[in-house]
């Protein structure tokens, strides 16, 4: 299953649920919702700091040089899953009607210490495994 992991920057949530979804041998990609400067790595902005570290030592995983994908229904398009991640005021139209489109309601951890961010992290594993019994 090809599943699109989204969040409203590009920056925390859907880059971290793809490297996890990597690692159980999932194929996907992530994009953002309403991302500023897209085509840049996500290292690039500071509020990453912290999950860039977390995905480092708690998975031995360096997404420091992904890089962050503006979200439209061409980047939509290849995918069998949508998984959002971001606010409901962030979320298009089209992607709410969209019936491969699934709700994950996890927080955005760009102002939260390390400890609040593993936690997130640790919620997006979680729903990995899940996702992997679709």
């Amino acid at each position: 299953m090809k599943v699109l992991f989204i969040c409203r920057a590009n920056v925390g949530r859907s880059q971290a649920a793809l490297e996890l979804y990597r690692l159980t041998g999932g194929e996907g990609n992530s994009a953002g919702t309403k991302v500023d400067n897209p085509n840049t790595k996500i290292s690039d902005i500071p509020l990453a700091a912290n999950i860039i570290q977390v995905m480092r030592s708690d998975y031995g995983i360096d997404m420091s040089s992904n890089i962050r994908t503006q979200l439209d229904e061409e980047v939509a398009k290849p995918f069998d899953r949508l998984i959002v991640m971001a606010e409901a005021d962030n979320i298009p139209e089209w992607l709410l009607r969209d019936t491969r489109t699934i709700f994950w309601d996890i927080k955005d951890p760009k102002l939260m210490d390390i400890e609040g961010t593993r936690k997130i992290v640790k919620e997006i594993e979680s729903k990995i495994a899940d996702l992997k019994q679709f």
